[in-house]
Formats: C-alpha cells, structure tokens, sequence
C-alpha cells in the first residue's frame, strides 16, 4: 500500500540520509522505492516510485537532457527522485522540477541505496499485505450481511464498528439514506488525526446514484478505513439496487452518457431531459482517474446548489457538472477552485466550458486528455493546457516543427549550452509579458546582461525580438516546443534541438 512521501522521509531506512526536500510536496503517494542511474529510466517505470540516484549521469548531461529527464519522470507520474550529492544538484534539474512542481529530494549524507530500498520496500509489502488482508475481511462481513437479507441501514451499522468511525450513505440530493454515529474511545497509534469526510460514489449499473461519506474517529484505523473507501460501496450498492433506495433512472442516466462518450450517435438535448440535469443549459466534464476514491465533485457541486451527474468506470469516474447561466465561465474557474481547495491526492481534470449540451463530448474528450499531461497539482484546468491539447490532437506533427523551426531553427545552430540559455530567456521574456525589468528579475540578471542576450537573441534570428510585430509567432513557436515536449513519451516528436 502506498505512503505518503513525508512518511517516507522519516522512514528509519532513509533517514540516516538526512533527506531534504528541494522541491514539489511532501505528499505524493510512494508506492515502491528504485535505485538506478539510467537516465532513460521513465520508460521502465510504472508510476508511484520514489527514484534513489547518485546523479552521477545526470549531471554530466546537458541541460536539455536534465530537463527532459524531470518532464519524463512527471509524465510517467514518479513520485519522487532523491538525488544523493554533497553539493549542490544541476540547475536545470532543479528548475524544472520547480516549474513542474515535482518532488526533488537533496540526500546529504551516504547511506547504500540498497539498505534503503530494502527498509521501505519490505514495510510496503508488509503494509500491502495487511491492507489486503483488512479489505478482504470487510468484504466478507458485508457480503454476509447482504446474503443474510440485511438492509441499507445494517451494513452501515456493521462498517460504523469496524471502523470505529461515523459512516452515512447520502442520495444525490444530499439526503440521508442511513447512517450511524462511531463509536467513542481514546485515540490509537496509526488513527486517521483529522475528522474530514471522506467521500467515496456509490454506482448503480455504473451511474453514481450515491455517496459514501466515513467521518473518522479517534480510534479509525487508516488501512481499515482505506479498505472500506475501496470495497464498501459495491455491497452498498447492491443494497439499494435492492431496496431501490436510489430514485434515481438510471436507466436514462446511462443512455446519455453512453451517448456523451460517442457510444450511441444520438442528440444529446432529447436525453438530458430525462436527467437531474435537465434544467441547466451550461455544464463542465469533470474526470477523475481513481473513480473508487473520489466522491468529492459531488460534494463540491452540490455544496453550490449546482446538479451532477456521474458514472463510473473501470478506470475513472466521470462527472457532468450543471454550470448557471449568468456568469457560467466565472462558475467554471470557481468549480475548479473549489476542487483544488478540497484537497486529495485523486487526479482530477476539468474540461472547457460546453455552451450547450451538444458540446458536452468536446468537454470530456479534453478533460480526459487532460489526465495525460504532466501537471504539478491533482486538479488540472483544461483551460491552462489549450495549447498542449491542441498538439495532442494533430496526429501529424510535420507542419508545428516546420513552424517551430521556421521561427526558431537558427538557435538550434548554436552550441547546446547558447542555445538552451536563450531559449530560457525568450519564453521568460515572452512569460513577463516583454516587460524587461520582470524579466531579469525572474532570471536573477542584471538588466545589462539581459539587455546583451535579447540582442544576441535578435542577431541569431533576424529580427528585432522586443519589437511587437514579431511577439505572436516567436510567443507561439515557444509554446508550441512547450506543448510539444509535454506529450506522453510515445507521442512525443523528436524536437529539434532536443537530444535523441
């Protein structure tokens, strides 16, 4: 079972290191712990790993390959690279780990990486194994009760005592179905220390007809309480498909989404209205990748007053969020806010505003397009990545590098150090807006000195680059290479200027 990364700084196994953290979060999910000094390790990973390195490689490398070696292990959605140095660690490395809001780890002191890998990766087995061994029980007693002919209100009974915590099940109104209080106790060592709802959606024939919501008690054990957020709602689903406790037509329900994800070729309007979400005009395609997790769109919307509607899948949850007509993009950023502000570790992206419902796959193709990029925070905007996912559409990439190169090839001439150098400060010029004074501030210059490089930039491409008429295409073959470089490891093109 994963830990959160600060836990694994603590860990006896790593902390005779003295790990200190450079960058990014405490709090990325490590799910396994790899040692290796291969730069192209992104490709032989699965996601989750906290990366141990000498770094020996990596700063030899130049900076375009630094870099690229941070983007990879963002993409591949690594949790964490801890680089062991007595020095100071390449500043390319840090830079873009920074920009991407990636974890970089400093380990001041020597410790075998394979003593740590041994430490954390046999109490992540172990962890593994008791987690599985909680959840597996869990299943076995509400199944039981189901079998027996327990209701709704029994099984929540039964998960209240396992988990010493108070435990709902709520309707899509936000109306209680069941529910029972925890009960009362000195706290133990391992109890979940808040008293925050977590949420998970409850599925009906895949339409999210309900919530779980757990309220942890003092004495809530965090793998029991992780076990129920993944089994539970199946068997509280099958009591109400039972009771039919959820009003819910899910039938209808269905029958749009399978037309929203283009399963059925069919106007979508003659469906919503047959849907809770009938009465709105204006909506946001919300994806969660852990659908089993994530009840927290839900709660979100609903904490507006504003109608959802959510299904589930093998691999994610998608919700369509009812937006009001007066100001539906304003309600758009605040959705987004709103998630952001709820925290969580699930990956979450918000697709664009659909004007009418006829948009509405439009919304959810790119919300999920979305959950590909390597952004630095769980909820990403789809408004921030326009540029990206537009790239990410065009199978043929042949005419974005003729214009990239058309725009940009001369400084691809230059050596990779002068080259790398002033690609770095024409997109922070172009990123502070061509205000000068901004610039050299955010790359810690002396105007001087930006001064000369603005002009080397000028003489290398022909053309005065401070000047306005030539800001639109200089601005968007930067952001181009950006996007570019963004694309998951198998679409990305070969960019010139980049190494192989």
């Amino acid at each position: 079972m994963p830990i959160p990364l600060r836990d694994a700084l603590r860990h006896p196994g790593l902390a005779p290191a003295e790990p200190v953290l450079v960058t990014g979060r405490d709090d990325p999910l490590v799910r396994w712990v790899h040692s290796s000094e291969v730069l192209e390790l992104a490709k032989l990973l699965r996601g989750g790993e906290l990366v141990l390195t000498a770094g020996l490689v990596l700063a030899a490398a130049g900076e375009s390959r630094q870099r690229r070696y941070v983007r990879e292990l963002v993409a591949r959605k690594v949790a964490a690279v801890a680089i062991e140095t007595d020095g100071s660690i390449p500043f390319p490395v840090v830079d873009e780990a920074r920009r991407l809001g990636f974890a970089l780890i400093r380990l001041t002191r020597t410790v075998p990486f394979v003593a740590i890998s041994e430490h954390l990766n046999g109490e992540l087995v172990d962890e593994s194994v008791r987690r599985l061994r909680l959840a597996d029980s869990l299943s076995d007693e509400l199944s039981r009760r189901l079998t027996e002919g327990g209701e709704l209100r029994d099984l929540v009974d039964a998960l209240a005592a396992r988990l010493r915590a108070g435990v709902s099940v709520l309707d899509g109104g936000e109306s209680v179905l069941a529910e029972a209080a925890p009960e009362e106790g000195a706290p133990e060592n391992g109890a979940v220390p808040s008293e925050a709802d977590h949420l998970a959606p409850i599925a009906v024939r895949q339409v999210v007809t309900a919530t779980l919501r757990i309220r942890p008690g003092p004495r809530t054990d965090p793998a029991m309480l992780a076990a129920a957020l993944d089994r539970a709602p199946h068997s509280l689903a099958l009591s109400l498909l039972r009771s039919r406790a959820a009003d819910l037509d899910d039938g209808a329900a269905r029958a749009f989404f399978d037309a929203l994800e283009d399963r059925a070729p069919v106007p979508l309007a003659p469906l919503l209205a047959t849907t809770p979400l009938h009465r709105e005009q204006h909506f946001a395609a919300v994806v969660t990748a852990d659908r089993g997790r994530s009840g927290v769109v839900e709660q979100v919307a609903r904490k507006r007053g504003w109608a959802v509607l959510s299904r589930a899948s093998s691999e994610e949850l998608l919700s369509v969020v009812g937006l009001p007509g007066d100001d539906p993009d304003g309600a758009r950023r605040t959705l987004v806010d709103d998630l952001r502000e709820a925290g969580g570790h699930e990956r979450i992206a918000v697709g664009p505003l659909a004007r009418d419902v006829e948009r509405l796959p439009h919304s959810a193709r790119e919300a999920g397009r979305c959950l590909d990029f390597p952004a630095a925070e769980p909820v990403v905007d789809a408004a921030t990545w326009a540029v990206e996912r537009l790239v990410s559409r065009l199978g043929d990439h042949d005419a974005l590098l003729d214009f990239i190169d058309e725009h940009l090839g001369p400084l691809f001439d230059q050596p990779p150090p002068v080259r790398d150098r002033l690609l770095t400060t024409l997109t922070a010029f172009f990123d502070c807006s061509t205000n000068k004074t901004a610039t050299a501030q955010r790359l810690h210059l002396q105007r001087q000195t930006l001064y000369q490089r603005l002009d080397r930039l000028s003489e290398h491409l022909g053309q005065d680059v401070t000047a306005a008429e030539s800001a639109p295409a200089l601005h968007l073959a930067l952001r181009l290479r950006q996007a570019m470089s963004s694309l998951p490891p198998h679409r990305r093109p070969n960019l010139t200027g980049d190494e192989p």
